[in-house]
């Protein structure tokens, strides 16, 4: 076992529930939205304004989405798989997405979704690396596209004060757009053109942040139900492909639902957080003069009707702030939390998402856990963890 690479942390599972402790004053919960019922689809802004003198350890975005009777007489009453998410409307003009959610197939008679309607699903992003525009003032989009009555939503921003892994310097829209697939007299990549970018000063990498999903369906299925890939290009070079799909549908958290929940979908899941693309631009330091675009999957069909609707930003980083370092980002057994419905209850093996916060890698981690007010358990950890 080296020193140099041994964490040690410590896990209290107290009476089967995840209790977060924090110093007083360290943490600011922001509402940026309040309850929108959305009998129709709805969108709403609200500035916040936030101290430029504190720095984050990390930024959380909860995008809140819950049920209320329906008016008489209505028809598909919150059961139905509608699009949900939240952007930053920064004073340079720019609307960046941080958030993206669908809403599950909740009709009532299922365990999760009791009859009257009267239950709730927080959805939690880790928004850090969207520091840069999380200061002084900004405008936060909540929004929410429904066709049927019954859903509203709730979102909040929660601000805990600290070192963050690595400064994230700036943050900038690169695409804010999808559009249709399929037509051959306009092809989709015409709508993910070249762009130009120069990494600001103090960048010690990027990555390239895409969010992307498939909906409507066309002869074969396309967008929501079919399988299609894109290449990130850099300096003209293809340096990843990324397949828009998501195989885990039927292993959703949100269960049991109506509906077609079950079945594997473009890059989303009914009832489920959208997972955002995160790339590394190779060699892209301070000062690297680049250009990236995206080209998709040669496709077309006689009749249109599939889109992808997509948003593309790059994030420049510093370096990392500390050398030896972990965290625990999640407990997900035993919990309480809607996200690890499926792995509990437990009352035994301990499940937690161990993560590497500094520069060194490490290859040892030592636990003590327990139940409140029992002898602690030891365990270690061994491996690589980058």
């Amino acid at each position: 076992m080296k020193f140099h690479r041994f964490a040690l942390l410590f896990l209290m599972l107290v009476l089967c529930t995840l209790t977060s402790f924090a110093a007083p004053g360290d943490t600011t919960v922001v509402t940026t939205s309040p309850v929108l019922n959305a009998d129709g689809s709805v969108s709403y802004d609200t500035m916040i304004v936030l101290p430029t003198s504190k720095t984050y350890r990390k930024i959380f975005f909860v995008y809140t989405v819950n049920s209320h009777n329906c008016p008489s007489g209505s028809t598909y009453c919150h059961q139905w798989d509608y699009l949900g998410n939240a952007s930053l409307k920064t004073t340079h003009g720019d609307t960046v997405e941080i958030a993206r959610i669908i809403t599950p197939y909740s009709n009532s008679g299922w365990s999760r979704f009791p009859n009257p309607p009267a239950w709730s699903m927080d959805y939690v992003f880790d928004v850090t690396d969207m520091a840069p525009l999380l200061r002084d003032s900004i405008t936060v989009n909540s929004s929410l596209g429904v066709g049927s009555p019954g859903f509203g939503i709730y979102t909040k921003l929660i601000f805990i004060e600290g070192t963050p892994d690595r400064n994230s310097i700036a943050v900038k829209r690169i695409y804010a757009h999808g559009g249709a697939y399929g037509n051959a007299s306009n092809p989709i990549d015409n709508n993910f053109p070249v762009v130009n970018q120069t990494a600001p000063a103090g960048t010690v990498s990027t990555a390239f942040r895409f969010i992307v999903t498939g909906h409507g369906s066309d002869a074969n299925g396309c967008c929501e139900f079919a399988d299609h890939y894109y290449d990130l290009f850099l300096n003209s070079s293809s340096i990843v492909r990324r397949h828009i799909w998501r195989n885990d549908c039927g292993v959703n958290e949100t269960y049991p639902q109506g509906g077609t929940w079950v079945f594997e979908r473009a890059n989303w899941c009914p009832g489920a957080s959208v997972k955002p693309y995160y790339d590394v631009l190779p060699a892209i330091t301070a000062g690297s003069n680049y250009n990236v675009n995206l080209s998709f999957e040669p496709y077309t069909v006689a009749s249109v009707s599939g889109n992808y609707f997509a948003t593309a930003s790059v994030v420049y980083f510093g370096g990392f702030n500390k050398t030896l370092d972990a965290s625990i980002d999640d407990i997900i057994s035993p919990s309480s939390h809607p996200d690890h419905f499926r792995e509990n209850p437990s009352s035994s093996k301990p499940t937690i998402r161990l993560h590497n916060s500094g520069s060194t890698p490490i290859d040892s981690v030592a636990f003590l856990y327990g139940v409140d007010d029992t002898a602690m358990e030891p365990y270690v950890w061994a491996g690589t963890l980058a």
